[in-house]
Parts: C-alpha cells; structure tokens; sequence
C-alpha cells in the first residue's frame, strides 16, 4: 500500500517498444533503470505498463507470460485488475446518485428488502460502502469456499442475505474505518439489483461501453481467454484465476493496459457527459483523513498531497496498481501476473519519475549462486509440528517452501544451507551432512527456532 505522506503509487513494466503521441518519451531510460532491479530479482513473470504524463501515453511490457510459455504480454494482454475494481464499482454508485435513483445517505435495507427491519440494513448506508466505514469486516464469516484457491466464486446472493440478516458489528458503521471486500462487493451487488441488471452488464451499459473499454470484463470472450494471462503466485508457480458471484463489485474485473489508458484519460479529463458528472462525483473527497486511514473519495483513495488519487490490487495470481493525478495531469497503471510482486514501491518510483523527481533504483537483498545438486539435496519433507509440515521444492537452482494448509513462498539463498523468505521475515536454516540430503531445517521468525526433522528419503 501506499505511504499516506507520499505522492505516488503504482505501475511498472516494459518491453516491446508502444509511444502514442511523440515518437520519444524522455523519462524511458529512467523507467527501464527503475525495473530492471525487478527483472534480475525474479519479482514477476509478466507485466504491462501504461503512463501519461507530459501529453504522451507510453506503455512497455516486460517478461513472458508462463516459465513454460516464452510469449511476451502486450498492451492487449488480459489480466485480473482486483481491488482496482473497487473504483469502478464506487463510480457506478455515484451515477445512480446523478440519476436520482439512490443518495450517498441511502440506507442497504432500502436496496435490499429482505434485510430492511434488521439492525444493519437500517443504519449502513452506500457512502459508507464506498469508503469503507461501514463496520462490515473484510470478508463475511459465512464465506466458506469449496475451493480455498477461489475464494470468492461460490459466494452468492443467499450467503449475503443469509450473513446481513444475523451479522453483529464490531464497531458501529461509521465509527472505524476498515478496509472491507465485502462492504464493496455489497455494493456492487445493490446498485445491479437496483437497475434490474446483473453487475457486469450494468458496469458494462454505464461505464465500458461509453468509454470504449471493449476489452473489460468480468466472464472472458473466447478472444480474451486467449489473451488472459497465467495467474502466478509471490514464488513464480503457476496459481489459478479469480471468479465472483455476489462480491464481484470488490475485485471481480479484468482489463488491458489499453483499456486502463481509457479509463485513465476519463478520470484526468472527464467527458461532459452523465458518465463525466459520476466520475467527478467519485473523484471528491468524501472521508477526509483519520487517525488510521487516508482520505477517500468514491472508492479512491486519496494521497498525502490531497490531489493523487490512487488503489491497487492483488488476488491469488494478479497485482495491480493504478495512480492519478489531476493537478499534474498523469497517471500509470501496472498489470502483472504475478501476486506479491512488490509492485507498490516500483510504481511509486515511477510516478515520482514522471513528476520530475530522480528516485533511485530499488536495491534487493543479494543473494548467492547455490549448484543445483545442493539445492536438490535440500528439498524434501519436514515435520515442523503434529500435522505441520514444511514442504521444499526444487526448481531448478531455487527453491519455493509451503507450510502445511498455506501457498508455496520463494526463498532466496545467502549461502548453501542459509535461504530468507522474500515475501516474509524469515529465515530457513538446513543442515546439510556431506553427503546425501539435508537432515533438518530451522525455521526462524518473530524471534523464534523452531525446528523441523526431515521425514522423506
């Protein structure tokens, strides 16, 4: 996430050369210095990239799509946008605001008739939704996936109805704020059942379709399914895409650098046009800055410099980061298909690039060269606990560790035997005989040893 007391935000990528405007941009060379840090870490498999700044759009797509598919990503590469969602689904509030069909103080039970006695749909209203002052928690107690790695897919309207109907707040709505998919999703879910239409094809007749954005959507054509990049996890496996039902509003969205260029150019400059009043109406401070969160407008957050507006997002195999300024007239959005790809601080220095401030390239911790018959002598099996298991894999000369019950983590070595988590603070510490596999590895974090004997041959 972003530091409140800074200017920027989020982007990065690129390769295949694509300038619209002036066949030069002149912040290129800084750019590419800025990723190439990311390129040599192993930070992401693919991502594409788009800025405006100084009256150009300029965009450039760095690594491949998949470890086992060379293609590179284009402008036209499909990727899940999450959170960024968010932002869509607040300007879809805020044009049924200038329609007159709903009000920022418009309570949920008003929406949602099967909830319109109970206590919560009396008292949460859509601007709390959209700023994320609701109460509601990050995600409904009920949500109880078939499949752990779509968290978000089975989760219909009867859950959401079933959970408001009995849900007990731990802060009243507009006491705290707490940043919450499920206050967001619900909105979503509101302003479709308001219209008449499901979310996507609201989203679609109010947003996509009069700003062109062809290549946005939540279900894939067949056109885009084969251009949809492979979700990744932080350690570079291959991991599984995102699906929505109720909570789609919260992150159910894919889009191209091409069409985020369109969405962008429409939040610098908004058409004077019903759409154009909406997404003014987005942009406005609605929450001014508390003592824990930022100011927000309609699902933007806003930064220290009271101008920026900016959010990001991840999923299981995506990240994403999306930046503009008005006052400065620029903006960048980063796809990547990779989740944990520490995207936020490359997109920060980028943006500070395109404002004529001279940021210095990221510097990651090194590490070494280990020979690939070591690694594989340490991979294997280890019981950390009754029912906890540290699992080590070797790919290649690099190793990824997984934690019963979690997602397999990168590691990075600092010698043969001493290998740190790179999305963590932790360190694995193996025992290596002379000869055959290790025998123990020691996990250390938050101050503790703990131990794990090996278990397989």
């Amino acid at each position: 996430m972003l530091k409140p007391n800074l200017i920027v935000a989020v982007l990065c990528f690129c390769l295949a050369p694509t300038c619209r405007g002036q066949e030069s941009f002149k912040y290129e060379q800084q750019i590419n210095a800025l990723v190439q840090p990311y390129l040599k870490a192993d930070k992401f498999r693919a991502m594409s990239l788009a800025v405006i700044a100084d009256g150009q759009v300029w965009m450039r797509d760095f690594g491949q799509l998949a470890e086992s598919d060379t293609t590179r990503p284009t402008r036209d590469t499909v990727y899940e946008i999450g959170s960024i969602s968010k932002v869509f689904t607040s300007i879809l509030l805020a044009d049924a605001i200038q329609s007159g069909s709903v009000k920022l103080e418009t309570t949920i039970g008003t929406l949602m008739p099967a909830i319109s006695e109970t206590g919560l749909g009396k008292v949460i209203t859509l601007k709390q939704l959209a700023t994320h002052m609701s109460g509601l928690p990050k995600m409904p107690s009920n949500n109880a996936p078939s499949d752990p790695t779509n968290p978000f897919a089975d989760y219909d309207r009867d859950l959401l109805i079933e959970y408001l109907k009995s849900a007990t707040l731990t802060d009243p709505p507009g006491g705290q704020h707490a940043y919450s998919n499920l206050g967001a999703g619900l909105l979503g879910d509101l302003l479709a059942a308001k219209s008449g239409q499901d979310y996507e094809s609201l989203l679609r007749t109010r947003i996509l379709n009069p700003l062109k954005m062809n290549d946005t959507s939540l279900r894939l054509s067949e056109s885009q399914s084969k251009r949809f990049a492979p979700p990744h996890n932080s350690a570079l496996l291959s991991d599984r895409a995102w699906d929505f039902d109720a909570l789609a509003g919260a992150g159910g969205i894919r889009s191209t650098t091409n069409d985020m260029v369109l969405f962008m150019q429409a939040n610098l400059v908004p058409p004077e046009n019903e759409l154009g009043k909406a997404i003014d109406l987005a942009w406005k401070e609605h929450l001014p800055a508390g003592d824990n969160h930022r100011a927000m407008g309609l699902g933007w957050q806003i930064a220290g410099d009271g101008s920026t507006r900016w959010h990001n997002g991840r999923t299981g195999g995506y990240q994403t980061m999306m930046l503009i300024s008005r006052d400065l007239h620029a903006g960048v959005v980063v796809l990547c298909n990779t989740a944990g790809s520490e995207i936020d601080p490359l997109a920060e220095s980028i943006f500070q690039t395109v404002v004529g401030m001279s940021p210095k390239p990221r510097e990651f911790a090194k590490s070494v060269d280990v020979d690939a018959a070591i690694v594989k002598r340490l991979a294997g099996k280890y019981q950390l606990a009754p029912g906890v298991e540290i699992e080590v894999v070797a790919k290649n000369d690099r190793l990824v560790v997984k934690l019963t019950g979690q997602t397999f983590l990168k590691v990075v070595p600092e010698s043969d035997t001493v290998w740190n988590y790179t999305d963590v603070e932790a360190q694995l510490r193996f025992e290596l005989p002379e000869q055959g596999p290790a025998t123990k590895v020691t996990l250390h974090q938050n101050g503790r040893k703990m131990p794990a004997q090996r278990i397989t041959k």
